[in-house]
This record gives structure tokens, C-alpha cells and sequence, in this order.
């Protein structure tokens, strides 16, 4: 409780920034084991490792850290909350990203960076299972993330198809245009009521990890597909910054890598189908 009064309600007010560093060089989709290492000493733990294309860590107040407590052993790590300003804790930044640039991603270097035991989140050696629950919790978030810019990319699609004349018809007037559209209603409307009853069982207490997995699977890959059709209706002016489509094309990419690839989700449906 002490946590939440000192961190998240900063969060929620606006006045922090929050980051969750889980991914290392070396540690992507697999962090069952990792080189970023916490130590136990009295009533501290000295931190030491790199985690990097962190979300908002050049602009964090503060980062949810996991790291191996028992080197070598798989699964066997500790979430701790690591404050800006620690001696021996630096953020910098990974330039260059394609999307969602108002982001920014960047990389954490920890050197014997020692936090107070009070930091600690959950319990100490279960802080892979921490993050599993938690990552089950994003991915509704990121389909629901998928469908909005989904959703976005056919309201103007549709629009534009509208307005937009060529052989002395509007656009919306050639079939073939209103095929791409239905199509992306289509898809939009399925991944929307699968996050909804991802979210509904989330609301419940219950939270399922396959269709958690599904939802944000189908919905992120669906999200590609309508975008790259919005951006096709609007032909060579969707290739343009000018045109929100353009954007949504970059940003949409994200969304099948984060919280977890679209390969890991069919590990996690696979492994619940054949149990």
C-alpha cells in the first residue's frame, strides 16, 4: 500500500512517468532467465546488468526492474522498483525509432545501484510470475490499442473514399473499394468483441491467458491489414506525413511485438489447447 500512495498516484495525476524494464540485449522474448542481477545485502539488493528498448526510460521517474535473484536458475527472479537518481543508475536513448515516437524507448545501465529491501514488488523469487500476470493484463490493452488505430485508419479511409473522384466517380462508387471497406469492417468488429470479452473476464477477476493471447494476437495482426488497406485507398497522399494514415501505418507495427510476439501468443494458446 505504502508503494501504491508514493507511486501510483503520482502516475495517475500525471506527475511521474513510469517504465517496466524487462528486456536485455541479450533477453527478449525469453526472460527466464536473465544477466541483470540483484543482490541481496542486509536489507538492500545491489543491481547490476543492462535492459534495453525500454518504453519511456529517458523520460521515467521511475522503472518496475526484473532481475535474476538466483544466477542461472530459471524463473527464478525479483521485481524492484528502482527510483531516477540512484547512484549508478543511468538511462539513455535509442534514437531512430519507426513508431509511436511520442515514446521514447531507450536503455538502462545498473551499477551495484543499491535499493532499500522496501522496493521490493511482490514477493522476492517470483517476480517472473509478477510479470506474467501482468504482461496478461497489457496485451488487452494493446488489442484494444489495435482496434482504435484499426478503427481510426477506416474512418478516414472511409472518408476519403467519399470525397476522392477518379474516372469522374467517387472512389466509394467502385466496388472494388467497397469490398476493402466491408472487409475492414469486418475484421474490426471481430477483434473488438474478442478484446471485449478478454477485458470482460479481466473486470470479473478472472484473468485467462489464451484469450488474453488471442485477443491481442488477432487484433494486432488485424490492425496491420486494415491499415496497409486504408493507406492503399488512399494511394500515393497515404504515403504522405500529412495524412494520418501514414502515422498509423508506423505505429501499428509496434503492436505485434510488444508485451509479448505474436509467436509467443500461439505458444501460450497451444500450450492451453493441448493440456
Amino acid at each position: 500500500e505504502e508503494q501504491k500512495e508514493k507511486y501510483l498516484v503520482k502516475v495517475a495525476r500525471g506527475e511521474w512517468i513510469s517504465s517496466g524494464a524487462f528486456t536485455e540485449p541479450a533477453h527478449g522474448s525469453d526472460i527466464t532467465v536473465l544477466d541483470t542481477t540483484a543482490k541481496r545485502d542486509g536489507d538492500y539488493y545491489v543491481i547490476n546488468g543492462t535492459k534495453t528498448l525500454i518504453s519511456n526510460a529517458p523520460i521515467a521517474d521511475f522503472a518496475v526492474v526484473l532481475c535474476q535473484s538466483e544466477p542461472g536458475v530459471r524463473y527464478k527472479q525479483t521485481l524492484l522498483i528502482v527510483d531516477k537518481g540512484c547512484e549508478g543508475f543511468e538511462a539513455s536513448k535509442i534514437e531512430g525509432k519507426m513508431g509511436i515516437r511520442a515514446s521514447p524507448i531507450g536503455e538502462y545501465s545498473f551499477n551495484n545501484v543499491r535499493v532499500s529491501i522496501e522496493n521490493l514488488v511482490g514477493t522476492e523469487g517470483m517476480g517472473f510470475y509478477h510479470t506474467l500476470e501482468f504482461l496478461d493484463l497489457g496485451r488487452v490493452g494493446v488489442a484494444a490499442q489495435a482496434v482504435g488505430m484499426a478503427q481510426g485508419a477506416l474512418d478516414r479511409a472511409l472518408r476519403y473514399a467519399k470525397e476522392r473522384s477518379q474516372f469522374n466517380r467517387k472512389i466509394a462508387d467502385f466496388q472494388v473499394i467497397q469490398h476493402k471497406l466491408a472487409d475492414m469492417a469486418i475484421q474490426i468488429e471481430a477483434a473488438r468483441l474478442l478484446t471485449y470479452k478478454a477485458a470482460w473476464y479481466v473486470d470479473k477477476g478472472r484473468i485467462i491467458p489464451e484469450l488474453t493471447s488471442m485477443a491481442k494476437t488477432y487484433a494486432t495482426e488485424m490492425a496491420i491489414r486494415v491499415i496497409d488497406e486504408a493507406l492503399q485507398i488512399f494511394g500515393g497522399y497515404g504515403y504522405i506525413a500529412e495524412y494520418d494514415v501514414e502515422r498509423y501505418y508506423r505505429d501499428v507495427r509496434i503492436t505485434p511485438l510488444y508485451e509479448g510476439t505474436s509467436e509467443i501468443q500461439r505458444n501460450v494458446i497451444a500450450k492451453a489447447l493441448l493440456r
